[in-house]
């Protein structure tokens, strides 16, 4: 044998090197099937003589190897065995039962009156021993649909043959589904007695979630009571299942199917309880627009007096602003009231906060005079102070273009600070939209506080932008 090595040396190839200067994984390199019957002898012999700078890939290399032989010679051995037994030769031992054996007989059982293309979905996917869970889906794949993560031996643990079926792949659950919108009452309880168990994980995942909207349109009342029961239990989950992508579809799914009062209750109960959680969850704000659209005020009462209890909170959160402009144009009036009744009450908290002011511009713009007439009185005095702040100085704006109210209020409160607003940042701009909006009289008592004050606007930056802006 010979080789290309590097002398340890002087660097230089040596081209006739002998087998005994070989190293481990040049003696037996990687892939390599066939091994020597004294392989473990020889390389403890190479090892032993290796210097003490080894190169660790090469012991690498070697050790893989014996790993690999010790793998085939089990798995050979094992499966010796395994035909001895199936055959009945030698007194071997025989496979147990599988459990996909079992599974198909309990699905022959629960659907006699099943297409034959139902059955053939439960034994797809493998041979003896294969779980019917979709490999890519027992692996935790996202498989295109989500971050949804799965634990294949918790599967096949806890949930029956149905929820299995639901979980497998999108063509097995279109199997359910069409079961399910021709199938009989009891089917049905059959159905539901075998996924009840495992709701939770139902609910959240792409495919048996589909399966489960179906089923829930066809429960019963009692059947629905034992849903929230079940999910309900734990609180936590329950808000996670909301902010989840697919739990989230879930839920709404479900509200469309409440048929009491009490069941509205303790959905609803349970969803205030968890809205300072939901700002961040486009979804789970979906499922608190459905709650105030689909139900009454008197039973939305619970989530009505959270929100409002909460509203300078969500207010000034960058995610919260967002979903009160979404509760404030909702048809609950009851709602709207309320929380317009803390937005007015912290109007100038509100007007000075990089979030909170979007919030009071949108009850500008809901076009409401008694409601504008209210806000622009409870900052009076306040608005000299607001024109100088970066977002006070856009709501004062807004109320300025607002033709309905008193302009003059507004600026003979500028007007304590006119000298300072004309070169302010921010203020210049209140000044300028004042000068528009306003009458001849109050035009002219501004010309005047201008023409004071021009010598020093010519100097500031500001207050060259109102001369310019005014052609003075």
């Amino acid at each position: 044998m010979e080789s290309s090595r590097v002398n340890s040396t002087g660097g230089e190839r040596d081209g006739n090197a002998t087998e005994e200067n070989l190293s481990p994984a040049e003696m037996y390199p990687r892939g390599e099937s066939q091994f020597q019957p004294d392989t473990h002898r020889a390389l403890d012999e190479q090892l032993s003589r290796f210097p003490t700078g080894v190169d660790v890939e090469t012991l690498d290399s070697s050790f893989a190897m014996l790993s690999l032989r010790q793998q085939n010679r089990w798995t050979n051995r094992s499966s010796l065995q395994q035909n001895q037994g199936i055959n009945g030769g030698g007194g071997g031992w025989s496979l147990p039962p599988q459990r996909e054996v079992g599974l198909q007989e309990m699905m022959n059982h629960y659907f006699q009156r099943t297409s034959p293309s139902l059955n053939d979905y439960v034994n797809d996917g493998g041979s003896y021993g294969q779980s019917s869970v979709s490999p890519d889906l027992s692996r935790g794949r996202d498989n295109g649909f989500g971050s949804w993560r799965s634990n294949e031996g918790f599967v096949n643990a806890r949930m029956g043959p149905i929820a299995l079926l639901a979980y497998k792949d999108p063509k097995s659950s279109l199997v359910l589904q069409e079961k399910i919108d021709e199938c009989s009452k009891e089917t049905i309880d059959v159905m539901f007695n075998d996924v009840i168990s495992s709701i939770y994980e139902l609910m959240e995942h792409p495919f048996a979630s589909q399966v489960l909207h179906k089923l829930m349109h066809k429960c019963s009342s009692q059947q629905i009571s034992h849903i929230i029961d079940v999910i309900t239990l734990n609180q936590l989950g329950f808000i996670k299942m909301c902010i989840d992508p697919v739990g989230t579809r879930s839920i709404q799914s479900l509200l469309r199917c409440l048929h009491s009062e009490e069941q509205i209750l303790r959905v609803v109960g349970a969803v205030s309880m968890g809205v300072l959680s939901f700002t961040r969850s486009n979804g789970a704000k979906h499922v608190i627009m459905q709650c105030f659209n689909q139900f009454p005020p008197s039973l939305n009462r619970d989530l009505i007096e959270v929100l409002a209890q909460n509203c300078f909170g969500l207010a000034i959160d960058q995610h919260g602003c967002c979903m009160l402009q979404q509760c404030l144009g909702t048809s609950c009036e009851v709602l709207t009231k309320r929380l317009i009744r803390e937005i007015i009450s912290n109007a100038l908290s509100l007007c000075v906060n990089n979030f909170g002011n979007y919030v009071v511009q949108y009850v500008v713009e809901l076009n409401d005079p008694n409601i504008t007439i209210l806000l622009v009185q409870q900052l009076f005095g306040n608005y000299a102070r607001l024109s100088r702040n970066k977002y006070g100085s856009h709501v004062v704006q807004k109320f300025l273009k607002i033709h309905y109210i008193d302009h003059s209020m507004i600026v003979y409160d500028l007007l304590k600070d006119i000298d300072t607003l004309l070169v302010d940042p921010f203020g210049n701009y209140v000044i300028q939209t004042a000068w528009f909006v306003c009458e001849d009289v109050l035009r002219a008592i501004l010309m005047r506080h201008i023409e004071r004050n021009k010598p020093l606007m010519r100097c500031n930056k500001f207050g060259k932008k109102v001369l310019d802006k005014l052609d003075l």
